[in-house]
């Protein structure tokens, strides 16, 4: 018998772990593979961590939040995972609605990103062409080392007494007098808590086939390319950035002496269980086309690695974190569309909250079952 059973060892689950065994609860985190593993939406070496949010007022103070939560979990962890350099916003077309309603909502908040016309971002920034602006928030954000900091969560959570089981994979949830009882894994093992949280990112529907809102796993891809000039892509030479109007977002050197740059247009629908690894000429010619468009000096870069990344989509691209009808006893957390992973720190601390005492400080409002979600075709 355990406080809190957790399905789901990415960084929603793995952080939830943490803040609890941190408060003395009894945890179990079960993970059907093992946190920061290929397949999850929690792994790789790199996600972006940016204030921006098109004048969404919640999203970014949630952010704001969470960045303080990872610096301070660094510091304790000694993981090194935090990377605070900033994000330059681009866009390639004059008054990109999304891209002007980041800056100005930045603005209203009272951050200072600093303009840059055409001219300028070509002076600080010849990587990139066929730009017509942009901005850089200087000093705030950059990227967290996903598979980095997810492990040392999960692992945080473990010295402080959670039992983590991993190759865990939880198969059913057992009700009894209205509520969640146990949890029963592939081999028939069973973890019976007073409270369940379900954070299974793109396996969550199914385990729970019926959730009011749909959650659609989706494949996005990503490259990681060896660039002529290392000095040249190394930060501060090159920050975190993204050009709004074409989808396409990456970091400077990192991994493996790489630049990272992905695409985050929202991919077809993708069973999670695939194999990501695979080769997709279609993604790297689209890759190629972005590259001799706006940073020529990658354009014939050697591909070092790519994958398959996934974004757990909700209609709205709002997330999910509520507890499931009729089950009092059972909160979910899911759909973080392809712009979670920042908040992972902040929502297991919520979680917690939920877990141990039913409350948060954070209006959940916009993360309800019961909304009503307006379609999106991208993400916020």
């Amino acid at each position: 018998m355990y406080d809190v059973v957790i399905v789901g060892a990415g960084v929603m689950g793995s952080a939830t772990a943490y803040w609890l065994s941190r408060a003395g609860k009894r945890v179990a985190l079960l993970e059907k593979y093992s946190p920061g593993h290929v397949r999850a939406s929690s792994a790789d070496e790199s996600r972006m961590v940016r204030y921006q949010y098109r004048g969404q007022t919640l999203y970014t103070e949630m952010v704001a939040a969470a960045v303080e939560l990872w610096k301070e979990f660094d510091r304790r962890s000694g993981a090194g995972f935090y990377r605070e350099q900033g994000a330059l916003a681009l866009q390639a077309r004059p008054d990109n609605p999304p891209f002007m309603e980041g800056y100005e909502g930045l603005l209203e908040l009272g951050y200072e990103p600093v303009w840059l016309d055409g001219d300028e971002v070509r002076r600080r920034y010849p990587h990139f062409t066929n730009i017509d602006s942009g901005y850089l928030l200087e000093g705030l954000g950059g990227y967290v080392a996903a598979r980095t900091a997810t492990q040392a969560l999960a692992e945080s959570a473990a010295e402080l007494g959670a039992d983590l089981r991993t190759g865990a994979e939880v198969t059913e949830l057992r009700e009894s007098g209205g509520r969640i009882a146990r949890a029963v894994t592939q081999d028939g093992s069973t973890f019976e808590a007073e409270d369940f949280v379900i954070a299974a990112g793109p396996w969550t529907p199914k385990l729970l086939p019926d959730l009011a809102i749909p959650i659609r796993s989706t494949a996005e891809r990503l490259h990681y390319l060896s660039p002529p000039d290392h000095d040249a892509y190394s930060y501060p030479r090159l920050p975190p950035f993204f050009v709004m109007d074409t989808n396409f977002y990456g970091f400077p050197v990192h991994w493996r002496g790489c630049v990272k740059v992905a695409d985050d247009t929202i991919g077809a629908t993708f069973d999670p269980d695939r194999d990501r690894e695979h080769e997709d000429e279609e993604a790297v010619a689209k890759l190629r086309d972005f590259l001799r468009r706006h940073m020529p000096g990658l354009s014939d870069a050697e591909v070092v690695y790519s994958k398959t990344c996934t974004y757990s989509m909700t209609p709205d691209a709002d997330f999910v974190i509520d507890y499931l009808p009729d089950r009092a006893n059972a909160i979910v957390a899911a759909g973080f569309s392809g712009h979670g992973f920042k908040f992972g720190i902040l929502i297991g601390q919520i979680l917690a909250d939920l877990a141990m005492r039913g409350t948060t400080r954070w209006d959940l409002t916009r993360f309800r079952l019961d909304r009503e979600p307006a379609a999106m075709d991208g993400h916020w």
